[in-house]
């Protein structure tokens, strides 16, 4: 049998479950903001990317979230985002061509189609058009 709790131990149990689960909450709501790879232009884009896939696996096809800001920290809404990568050491591309597909928030845009084939030094070229613009990025990452 349990024993009985009095109304201030029971409060306490309660008021403790709720702080832990506030505290655990918080954690990871931190941990989803966390960029897997972040990169700028010369001209201040800010680019964001958020994987599908955290940390990346060979041979999957995945999705990644483009977060683009300006210098200001605004959103960069209803850009041309492109995406082209390669391994610079081997003297090829991707193996697949990914392709933003929609802005799922303001700045925030779906590229999808993305997978690497093999382990090394992969270089991605985000190309980002807006308004007449045309301005790039270069994220060298190793997997």
């Amino acid at each position: 049998m349990f024993p009985k709790l009095n109304l201030v131990t029971a409060f306490y149990i309660g008021f403790s479950f709720i702080v832990i689960s506030l505290i655990s909450s918080s954690a990871h709501a931190a941990n989803v903001n966390n960029a897997d790879f972040r990169v700028s232009s010369d001209t201040g884009y800010s680019i964001a990317v958020y994987s599908q896939l955290s940390p990346i696996e060979i041979n999957k096809i995945h999705s990644w979230i483009i977060e683009i800001t300006d210098r200001n920290n605004r959103p960069l809404k209803s850009a041309n985002i492109e995406m082209i990568g390669g391994m610079p050491d081997h003297d090829h591309g991707l193996p697949t061509e990914p392709q933003v597909t929609e802005e799922v928030e303001p700045g925030k845009y779906l590229l999808e189609g993305v997978r690497f084939h093999m382990q090394g030094k992969w270089q991605i070229i985000f190309t980002i058009k807006e308004n007449g613009n045309k301005d790039q990025a270069i994220l060298e990452l190793q997997l």
